[in-house]
């Protein structure tokens, strides 16, 4: 028998105890949940909507990653979608060597992604800047780059290299590759990718800081999934979880002011500390018509379920799905990619695919 027969064997005989417990949440947390609510009865609000998504995908080989990264907006002024915009932040390149890739190309497509909204802003000035995922999640989010680099590499980092990006900063393109050939010459080779990282990860707080300061009014995160607990149900099970349990009508929870405190952060990159530390959003959770989403946004829940209540579709802001559709970097692409530029060496898994 294969595995695949073992494993459906195994399910079989423990379908009876494998559960996913919706009974253990309890009345009182089902009730509070009831009662943190506000059902949404306002009318549609005019407003012109952008919205911003990203994508990534990598082939690795023995040492090295080929990846492709992209973010794309569109814009949707009061009487729909504006056709003639298309607006794309993309790239390609190889990483070498693959140490920490993971880390570094969702940095990449995270700083495209950043700059393709200040981008939006700048061309089109929308009312609603809508962005999947967390925003406060892209703050605090650890790298592992802040761990691993010593303090003498952080001042060459901060002190030598971070003043000309920022001199040099761009929405078109990832400034901080620009320094690679610089770092190679300056430090030893295993210390590169770590100093290179670090360099990424500044100009990511860099973009997303130059965003805030410009757009922090108009910005709306919208997260399919979350683990946050800001309510105290005293369950094991997040906040999404109860309200999509407690069958909410459409509407939205009592927001709460989030700070990055340092209890979410115990520390930032030192120039970035007053910055940051100071930054503050209300986050609360919204259903439009079957499911429940995390919002973090500093606009007024009425302002923002007024101002999507025309886009939704399969209970989800269009715009949104848009922008998601039209920048996925899907294996196919990739493919063809690595054929275009030619790249053929050995990927290590030649003797298991």
């Amino acid at each position: 028998m294969s595995i695949k027969g073992y494993l459906i064997e195994l399910a079989e005989k423990k379908k009876n105890s494998i559960t996913t417990d919706f009974e253990t949440i309890s009345l009182e947390a089902i009730g509070k949940a009831s009662e943190l609510w506000k059902e949404f009865e306002g009318e549609e609000i005019k407003a012109t909507i952008g919205a911003v998504d990203g994508s990534l995908n990598k082939k690795e080989f023995l040492g090295f990653v080929v990846f492709a990264v992209a973010a794309s907006s569109v814009f949707f002024n009061e009487s729909g979608k504006n056709e003639e915009r298309e607006s794309y932040n993309i790239d390609i390149d190889v990483l070498k060597p693959s140490e920490y890739s993971d880390s570094r190309i969702r940095l990449f497509m995270g700083i495209l992604e950043i700059k393709e909204l200040l981008k939006l802003y700048k061309e089109e000035n929308p009312d609603i800047m809508l962005i999947d995922g967390s925003i406060v999640g892209d703050i605090i989010r650890p790298v592992s780059f802040t761990f691993q680099i010593e303090d003498e590499e952080r001042e060459y980092v901060e002190n030598c290299l971070f003043p000309e990006l920022k001199e040099t900063f761009s929405l078109n393109s990832i400034n901080s590759k620009v320094f690679h050939e610089k770092i190679i010459k300056d430090v030893k080779p295993e210390k590169y990718p770590v100093i290179a990282g670090y360099l990424e990860y500044l100009e990511y707080l860099l973009s997303i800081e130059k965003l805030l300061n410009v757009a922090e009014d108009r910005i709306v995160a919208i997260s399919k999934r979350s683990s946050s607990k800001i309510y105290n149900f005293n369950s094991i099970m997040p906040d999404i979880f109860i309200f999509q349990m407690a069958d909410v009508p459409s509407g939205y929870s009592n927001p709460v002011e989030v700070e990055i405190s340092p209890e979410k952060k115990y520390r930032f990159p030192e120039i970035f500390e007053d910055s940051f530390r100071k930054r503050k959003i209300n986050v609360f959770f919204a259903k439009f018509t079957t499911d429940v989403y995390k919002i973090e946004t500093n606009l007024q829940p009425e302002k923002v379920m007024g101002a999507l209540k025309g886009t939704i579709v399969r209970n989800y802001p269009y715009p949104l799905k848009l922008a998601h559709d039209s920048v996925k970097i899907d294996n196919h692409t990739m493919e063809k990619i690595i054929s275009v530029l030619s790249i053929h060496f050995r990927t290590g898994r030649e003797g298991v695919d």
